[in-house]
Parts: C-alpha cells; structure tokens; sequence
C-alpha cells in the first residue's frame, strides 16, 4: 500500500474533488471540515477516511486537512471497491446505503454557526464538562468566568499569544492575558478520543500538566485522559497562574 506525505496545513482534498482514492491515518492528525471550516470530525493514526465518496461513486462531500506533518496509506479507489464486490455483491450495496444515511445525518446535524461535535450539548441541558478558573490571577486580573463545554474539541489560550484566538467562540476559550510568557495561543486543547475525554497540549514550550501528568508537549498526539470530577490543569509551569479545573461529569 503506498504511502503519501502530507505537511501541516495542506489539503488531502476538498469538497467537490472527484473521490479517487481512500486513505488510513499511519501518523499525523487530520481534519475533516464542510460548509467552508466547520470541523465535524478530528482522526488519528489507524483512522480511514475518505471511503464514502468512493463506495457511493459521488464528489466528496467535505475537506480533509492535514493539522499536522501527516503520513497517510493510500487504497486506490477500484482497488477499494473491489475488495468488496469480489466477496459480496449485497455487502457492498448494503456498505453504500450505510454510507449515504450517515452522510446525510451528518449534513442534517450541521449548523454554519457552531462547530458540531460528538459531546454537543443542547442549550439550556446541563453540560458533562466546565471549566473554571483555579487561581486568583485567573479569574481576577485575566478575567475568566467558568465556561460550559458544549463542543469538541475546545482550545484554550492567550488571546494575545504568538497566533490569533477569536475572542468569542463555542470553541475556544481565549484568556486576554497580553505579555503573559506561560499561556501560549492556544495552548491546550480538550476532546474526545477512543471514547474518552481528556487533555493534550497543543506543542508549547512550556506544557501543560493535567492532574499533574506531563502531557507531553514533543508530540501533538499526546493524550491524557481526565477522571469523573474535578481534574486540575495546569497551563505552562507547575507555578503558571494559568491554574483551570476542569470539572468532568461523567460520560
């Protein structure tokens, strides 16, 4: 199966391309987004992508981004197929008709305001996951009030770090923290994976502790779980300011 190198940033394909090929994640991170960069789904190394397009024969349907340096194992698209219509002719139907019923589910979900995720949590129902300031600096001279996580994944930073944060969004939380060396923009970013909520650090130089665990900031991959209750995380430092606790509700 041969192998394709994809750098931070670029595109693996966009809406509208023809569906030629179908790709499994080996290392690196990937993002699909539609309706111009609303992101419904975020994949890591062993996720397959793209087979869709090609089972149903139609354009895609979304845009695949690369958000890191990105190896990808590529399955020509009739050599795809073919691994099911050799076997089963009616698994194949029956793998399309799934294909276009979670397509269409996916399209129907989406709103072009919000970023739709696995956690989203209609307004006005309590949320699974807050996250509140930890320290007086926090909450007094940077101003942070508790936040609802309502989608996934949510990032947290400085507004005035070394790249733009919005300064309002459903998934961002942006601390307006300007001069501040310990919070970088952004810097750490809650989400899902494998059926879990946790924490990783978005590749700062000074880290981020979750319930003091290093979440290891060489590898974007890096990935450490929260419990049910309340999780401490630490933004820089042992001794960052940034202190935020993450309160988890449970599944």
């Amino acid at each position: 199966m041969p192998s394709l190198q994809v750098p931070a940033g670029a595109t693996v394909f966009r809406t509208g391309d023809p569906s030629q090929a179908v790709f499994i994640i080996e290392d690196g991170e990937v993002a699909i987004t539609v309706n111009g960069g609303i992101e419904v789904a975020r994949l890591y190394p062993g996720d397959l992508f793209g087979e869709s397009g090609v089972l149903e024969a139609r354009p895609r349907a979304a845009t695949a981004t690369a958000m890191t340096a990105t190896t990808l194992l590529v399955t020509e698209a009739d050599m795809f197929v073919r691994a099911f219509s050799m076997d089963n002719d009616r698994a194949l139907a029956l793998v399309k008709l799934l294909c276009r019923r979670l397509r269409s589910t996916t399209l129907r979900t989406i709103h072009p305001s919000s970023l739709v995720a696995e956690s989203e949590t209609p307004a006005g129902i309590p949320t699974p996951i807050r996250l509140l300031p930890d320290s007086e600096r926090l909450s007094g001279e940077y101003g942070m009030t508790p936040v609802d996580v309502r989608h996934l994944p949510f990032q947290v930073g400085n507004r005035y770090g070394g790249e733009t944060m919005p300064i309002a969004s459903n998934h961002t939380c942006a601390i307006a923290a300007k001069g501040a060396t310990d919070l970088a923009a952004p810097h750490f970013e809650i989400l899902r994976r494998d059926g879990r909520i946790g924490v990783r650090d978005l590749g700062t130089s000074n880290g981020t502790l979750v319930n003091r665990t290093v979440s290891i900031r060489t590898s974007l991959n890096a990935f450490v779980p929260v419990r049910v209750g309340d999780n401490e995380v630490i933004a820089g430092r042992a001794d960052s300011p940034f202190r935020f606790r993450l309160q988890f509700a449970g599944p």
